[in-house]
């Protein structure tokens, strides 16, 4: 009798650290009509955030950042990326993939510019971790790259605990509050002051208005 799979399940990014930033930067496509680049990685005791960012010339459509099989109205076709690490561990945004793969942060943008947040747990196996990336909508074919993760284990150790991990508590709150705060300026020091140097003081009554209409041209 065939034994049911079991589901892989795959650790979250703790909200109790505050991760350790590691310089990076790799271009992963450049093009004369699109540059796509990863940056931004942060290292958590059991994963990595990162961006991808792209930018392109006279976009007609908002750039598909996202996968993971879902592609968007009003997109381009989505971008591929994926990861395996020196262990063999594949994550990908492919359409129906289970992996440690997962969007963080969100994303945005505009038809020329754009950038999508990534997680990725557990951190890739030590060794060697292989990158790959395809746009075959922007004719870039499937490239890979090689990066040494020895500087983003290092980095574990600069990662700061807040304070002990516990379940989240549900949420609680009024939905029928429509409070609008007040914005808290302390009455002294370098806030206060600012505020008085920034204020527009008010205009004298006894003075003409002029409007200059080259400001408008």
């Amino acid at each position: 009798m065939n034994q049911p799979h079991s589901r892989q399940t795959f650790p979250t990014i703790p909200g109790n650290e505050i991760p350790a930033s590691v310089p990076f930067r790799l271009v992963l496509a450049l093009t004369g009509n699109l540059a796509l680049w990863m940056t931004n990685l942060q290292v958590y005791s059991t994963g990595m955030t990162f961006s991808i960012n792209a930018s392109r010339r006279n976009g007609d459509k908002f750039l598909g950042m996202y996968g993971f099989g879902k592609p968007e109205a009003g997109h381009t076709p989505p971008m591929l990326f994926g990861i395996e690490d020196a262990a063999g561990t594949t994550s990908t945004n492919l359409p129906k993939a289970r992996s440690g793969l997962r969007p963080s942060g969100g994303g945005g943008g505009n038809p020329n510019n754009a950038k999508m947040g990534y997680a990725l747990t557990p951190l890739p196996a030590s060794g060697l971790m292989s990158i790959y990336v395809a746009w075959p909508h922007f004719g870039i074919e499937e490239t890979r790259f090689v990066v040494d993760t020895t500087a983003i284990h290092d980095a574990t150790t600069e990662v700061i605990t807040m304070w002990p991990l516990e379940d989240a508590a549900p949420a609680a709150f009024d939905i029928d509050d429509m409070t609008t705060p007040q914005i808290e300026i302390p009455s002294s020091g370098w806030f206060a002051s600012a505020v008085d140097k920034q204020t527009t003081p008010p205009r004298d009554p006894s003075t003409s208005l002029r409007i200059s209409f080259d400001d408008f041209e």
